[in-house]
């Protein structure tokens, strides 16, 4: 087993956790004073160029964190052992360790696994419940795209709440395969379609509803492919990005002329609601 340390300043925690989330299979923390030390524990080699890179991004040195092999240990099970059911938005996701809700359209079961996307994290709820938003709003998309799908469960609450087709992408083949997994279990396999693909490219449709929860970086590249794949009339909630990295982001898609329609934050994290105006008369 391969297990990445970094240790940085307690601010950070919660970004770091996000990126490790993105490689390995299972994470914990140490505090230690003003600092933590953040763990990700992988089966597979993690790139370790890819991860130096994004720790960059974020102002962290590339040599604060160390690549290292350990004993073998079952630590998804154990951090799986852990993880509470939460509610984001109608829903109530939870493990499959845990028993499930009382009201079965609502009820979300997500294992921890390689993929990222339990519905733990602050940039997962806040999707959830933008979209929960737009449903109680009355707005009914007939095509949907999830980007950077990971396990599957924006993809999985889009089918829920709406009950439309659903793409789901991800350029990881070990993420499509949990995603479909999950979107299995679930029971939403009429509604969702996983593929492997990279981005909004996957088959030049054009969406009414896009969900995408990834970094700031590749949200700020993608712009003018996720402008193309907006509908008019047509929302797209973008998460994954800190607060401080909002303006390159939101300058992105402002060239794209599209159209902030709202933000949410939490802790660290903001979530953007776009849209592509429909055009005066």
């Amino acid at each position: 087993m391969y297990r990445i340390r970094v240790r940085v300043p307690a601010e950070m925690q919660t970004a770091v956790e996000e990126m490790l989330l993105g490689i390995a299979d299972a994470t914990r923390v140490r505090i230690d004073g003003d600092d933590v030390e953040v763990f990700g524990y992988s089966y597979r080699q993690p790139n370790a160029g890819e991860f130096a890179a994004a720790l960059t991004g974020t102002g962290i040195r590339a040599q604060a964190f160390q690549l290292e092999t350990v004993p073998d240990d079952d630590w998804v099970t154990q951090g799986l052992t852990r993880l509470p059911r939460v509610r984001a938005g109608r829903f109530v996701l939870r493990g499959s360790h845990l028993p499930a809700h009382l009201t079965a359209r609502y009820d979300i079961c997500i294992d921890a696994g390689p993929a990222f996307g339990t519905g733990h994290h602050p940039t997962t709820a806040m999707v959830i419940e933008i979209l929960t938003g737009l449903a109680q709003r009355r707005f009914f998309p007939r095509l949907a795209l999830d980007v950077g799908t990971g396990a599957g469960v924006l993809a999985i609450v889009m089918a829920r709440l709406w009950r439309c087709p659903v793409l789901a992408v991800d350029h990881d083949p070990e993420a499509v395969a949990c995603a479909r997994e999950n979107v299995a279990r679930n029971r939403v396999t009429r509604w969702v379609d996983v593929v492997e693909a990279d981005g909004c490219d996957a088959t030049g449709q054009v969406f009414d509803a896009i969900a995408a929860n990834l970094f700031a970086a590749p949200l700020r590249v993608m712009a003018p492919r996720l402008a193309r794949s907006l509908s008019t009339g047509g929302y797209a909630a973008l998460s994954g990005l800190l607060v401080r990295q909002r303006l390159p982001v939101l300058h992105a898609y402002a060239n794209q002329n599209l159209a902030v329609r709202g933000v949410a934050r939490r802790e660290d994290w903001l979530t953007l609601v776009l849209a592509r105006p429909r055009p005066r008369r």
